[in-house]
């Protein structure tokens, strides 16, 4: 069922972290947005069940249609959006890593999506079943992008994410670098995300500036806010634009 409803999709891109607070949320929902704004048919499911926000972050509280395909999501400025926060409502989901993989593969094998150029998946953070489990679906066309920030323990733990992926032999467009300030990335001691991209031979992405208009976005749940901030066009320059090539 999983590889029926991804028939229809170009490419899945995963957007990967070590670990949280690194923005990856805000990145997928705003590089969903992008694309749609370029006119390409997009998906975006929020693959974190710990910590849901992709409905959040794009003011949806609409329930998928049933119909006899499957569920169809909703759609939100142009973007398709699947999250299991839209069945939850904000209430908490005890699950354990099995569990948590089970919810996501229901939610894979019961969207219908369509056609659509690009899904974009907002993964957990760090290693766990969830990752283990998308990874191995064995859907073509599936791509990583790393968001790390621009210090020594969110590059360390996004090294081991790196190392799954190549074990894995999953295609990696690149590492992002997110919330970047100079004064920051100087006490990194060359151990940065410009550094762990080039050890692993991939393409350093580029890196996001700290923009405090991200946070008052996400505060008014505004996803066109969101998207005109510099923040935003810098991720438009680095990843969108790479990826619509």
């Amino acid at each position: 069922m999983i590889r029926r409803h991804l028939e229809g999709v170009g490419k899945v891109v995963l957007v990967l972290s070590g670990k949280g607070g690194v923005g990856k949320s805000v990145i997928s929902a705003a590089l969903a947005g992008q694309l749609a704004a370029a006119g390409k048919r997009v998906g975006l499911i929020d693959a974190d069940v710990y910590g849901p926000s992709a409905a959040l972050l794009y003011n949806s509280s609409s329930l998928p249609e049933e119909r006899e395909g499957g569920l169809t999501p909703p759609v939100v400025r142009g973007v398709k959006l699947m999250s299991v926060d839209l069945f939850a409502s904000g209430r908490p989901i005890p699950l354990t890593g099995h569990g948590a993989s089970q919810v996501i593969l229901e939610l894979l094998a019961l969207t219908d999506w369509g056609v659509l150029d690009f899904l974009i998946v907002d993964m957990p953070p760090a290693t766990g079943d969830i990752m283990l489990t998308l990874t191995s679906v064995g859907k073509r066309g599936l791509e990583a992008i790393v968001v790390t920030m621009p210090d020594v323990l969110s590059t360390s733990v996004a090294h081991r994410v790196l190392e799954l992926l190549v074990s894995g032999r999953i295609p990696t467009i690149g590492v992002l670098e997110n919330m970047s300030r100079p004064s920051r990335r100087k006490g990194t001691g060359g151990r940065g995300p410009r550094a762990l991209a080039r050890e692993f031979g991939l393409k350093f992405l580029g890196a996001l500036p700290y923009d405090a208009k991200v946070a008052e976005a996400v505060d008014r749940q505004d996803i066109v806010a969101l998207l005109a901030t510099d923040f935003a066009k810098e991720l438009g320059r680095s990843v969108a634009s790479r990826l619509l090539r």
